[in-house]
């Protein structure tokens, strides 16, 4: 006899196993260091195979259907493969992995093992026998990830034995026996064998008593037959999973002697032609196992390095990825970063899929789209007539020299295309176009056109979740003012003075039921008319004369607003809060919800306010809504030639001698000096 020896298993990770675990790192798992079930599988041998490998793909943290899970999705087998359920322990930084208790969570393994034996619950589950454990450090950040697995065997006190010499399958069954065998494939992982004349007859383990009874045969002839699916292809050697069956038979049966089956796979069967087959067989002689109530032997297992040594594994995914999807997975890690550790209730989903329209690609439209994909928001709409002029480039983020030379871009197109440039998954377009403007008079030749641009106003209004109106006029401001009233949308305002800026959300409309606050808009605390503010303009009021940074905190601030917004319960009925709130509950993960922000940069301060809709504001009153529902089209036309019209059908001709008060909730400053920087 000679001692009988396996072939160890080798571990095979799909790189779709990796991007999973990337993707469970950033959703589910985040810091958490608990151990996670996982599956993989291993193929019974073909002649191509060399070594036994245990396979983890992308299914492999799916559950079992068996499992009480109500997921629609669970982890499906190739053919010809057989389960091997392990647990997963990832740690979050190199020196945890390096530090882990290595040797107590392989004991612990074992002895799980070993438990499953006593307690019968291998007799129903037999891939219990081939449990494994994998730990892990994934540096996501990097795609990088380092990895250790180890697939517990139980030593017996005295090795196992091997006696006699090894036969082929087909050495050991007729023809006729074979032909039966396959007729009653595929088989168990480990399976039970009974001959009975010309055919034979395969039973699951459990059977053990009722086809071996209570203390088989030692003689040679009349062992008991095992056998199991074996992944190696060695002619003298089975692999890894035999050794804790072989464990199971002398602990659960106190077997001595069992002649042994490595089930390999079948040829062809015919009446015609021989079976040819790789399956070996041979007699193992097992040591005298007591039985007890916790496994004290040793156990091995770790899988090795090239050079035999047992060490961690390296494995980089970066350069194998769609380069999209890695910049997709790294610009949201900083996000998700933040709900692991500060914001744990942040509703990311949400505020990627809102679908954003910047009325204006300057200064204020470059800032406010950076800032926004920053929070992860993909679908960006700009909205802008101008072109990309030489004096743009310093102050609007979005735009270099070559925007400019030698034909000057669109400002909506080459924002549009520029941050796909910065991030190619952004869904991100121009649309090169003005916004007709109370006021300003259209000339008949100008009629259609003027038309087809209001027209396409209302409908990509209608089309976007939030407005953000970053125009540099008053009088372009209030249509889509009119607009987000009437189709009930977030509206942002952003504005800039010389050293000072307002920030404002109105637009969305409710029922006093909902519980919502109606806000003013950016016409309401301002009773006169929009009217032609662009006409005889000096240099210095064609431009925006700003601050530089100016434009880049109310950008900001603008950004922020919607995101708080969008986590408040009420959405943008949310009430205006202000800095009284600040001591008391706050209503979102993020703090207040303001309905304005006013910032001085002369000072270093920024206020926030609350305002009272006007009822006879120019632009979000009822009277205006209900002219545009009734007209339309011809409503705001007579407001673009003569936007007069709005003081007398808002009611304020008819207001004499009366103040006209509104109610601001200030802390610290009065608004009288605001002027009309915004």
């Amino acid at each position: 006899m000679e001692t009988l020896k396996f072939k160890e298993f080798s571990s095979l990770v799909n790189i779709s196993f990796w991007h999973e675990l990337s993707k469970k790192k950033l959703d589910v798992l985040k810091l958490s260091d608990k151990p996670v079930d996982i599956n993989a599988y291993y193929t019974f041998s073909t002649s191509q195979q060399l070594d036994p490998f245990l396979c983890l793909e992308f299914n492999s943290f799916q559950p079992l259907k068996n499992s009480n899970n109500t997921n629609e999705e669970y982890y499906q087998l190739p053919i010809r493969s057989y389960l091997s359920p392990g647990t997963l322990y990832n740690y979050n930084t190199s020196e945890d992995f390096k530090q882990s208790p290595k040797a107590k969570i392989f004991e612990d393994t074992s002895k799980q093992i070993y438990n499953d034996i006593t307690t019968g619950k291998v007799d129903k589950d037999p891939s219990l026998l081939t449990r494994f454990i994998l730990l892990t450090y994934a540096d996501i950040k990097n795609h990088q990830f380092y990895y250790l697995f180890g697939f517990p065997a139980l030593l017996p006190s005295t090795p196992m034995q091997q006696s006699g010499k090894v036969q082929g399958l087909s050495e050991y069954l007729n023809t006729d026996q074979l032909k039966s065998l396959a007729s009653q494939l595929p088989l168990s992982q480990f399976f039970l064998l009974k001959k009975q004349g010309d055919g034979v007859q395969v039973h699951t383990i459990d059977q053990w008593t009722t086809v071996n009874g209570d203390k088989p045969s030692e003689e040679e002839d009349n062992l008991p037959i095992v056998g199991f699916c074996d992944p190696c292809c060695l002619p003298e050697n089975p692999s890894w999973p035999l050794r804790n069956f072989l464990v199971y038979l002398s602990v659960r049966y106190q077997v001595k002697k069992v002649k042994v089956i490595c089930f390999r796979g079948m040829g062809l069967l015919s009446s015609a032609q021989s079976t040819e087959t790789s399956s070996i067989v041979f007699t193992a002689v097992l040591p005298e196992q007591q039985k007890s109530d916790e496994w004290s032997g040793k156990s091995v297992g770790w899988e090795k390095d090239t050079n035999g040594k047992i060490a961690p594994r390296y494995v980089s995914i970066a350069s194998t990825m769609d380069p999209l999807k890695l910049a997709s997975q790294s610009v949201d890690l900083n996000l998700k970063l933040m709900r692991w550790r500060i914001l744990p209730s942040l509703n990311l989903e949400k505020v990627q899929d809102t679908k954003c329209l910047l009325l204006g690609s300057g200064t204020l439209g470059c800032n406010v789209a950076r800032c926004l994909m920053s929070w992860g928001v993909r679908n960006l709409t700009f909205v802008d007539s101008g072109k990309v002029s030489y004096s743009n480039p310093v102050r609007q983020t979005l735009f270099t020299f070559d925007d400019c030379t030698p034909k000057q871009k669109e400002k909506a197109t080459a924002a549009a295309d520029a941050i796909k440039k910065i991030f190619p998954a952004m869904n991100a377009k121009g649309e090169v176009m003005s916004i007709p403007m109370a006021g300003h008079a259209v000339a008949q030749q100008d009629l259609e056109n003027v038309k087809s641009q209001f027209e396409k106003l209302d409908k990509l209004v209608q089309e976007h979740d939030v407005i953000y109106l970053l125009t540099d006029s008053r009088e372009s401001r209030w249509l889509p003012t009119l607009l987000a009233r009437y189709y009930g949308k977030l509206l942002i305002n952003a504005a800039l003075g010389f050293d000072s800026y307002l920030v404002i959300r109105h637009g969305v409309k409710g029922t006093e039921s909902d519980g919502g606050c109606d806000l003013g808009c950016y016409f309401c605390n301002d009773v006169i008319a929009p009217s032609d503010t662009m006409k005889d303009r000096t240099l210095d009021q064609q431009c925006t004369v700003t601050r530089p940074g100016l434009s880049m905190m109310a950008s900001a601030a603008a950004v922020e607003l919607m995101v708080s917004v969008l986590h408040h319960p009420q959405g943008g009925r949310a009430p205006g809060e202000t800095q009284n709130e600040l001591n008391s509950e706050i209503s979102t993960p993020l703090g207040i919800v303001p309905h304005q922000l006013r910032g001085f940069l002369s000072y270093y301060q920024t206020l926030p306010l609350f305002a009272n809709p006007y009822k006879n504001c120019t632009a979000c009153s009822q009277p205006v809504i209900n002219e545009f529902k009734e007209h339309g089209w011809e409503f705001v036309l007579r407001v673009l030639n003569d936007s007069s019209c709005l003081t007398k059908i808002t009611g304020i001709d008819d207001i004499q001698n009366e103040n006209v008060n509104i109610d601001w909730e200030i802390e610290g400053q009065s608004n009288s000096d605001d002027g009309d920087d915004f």
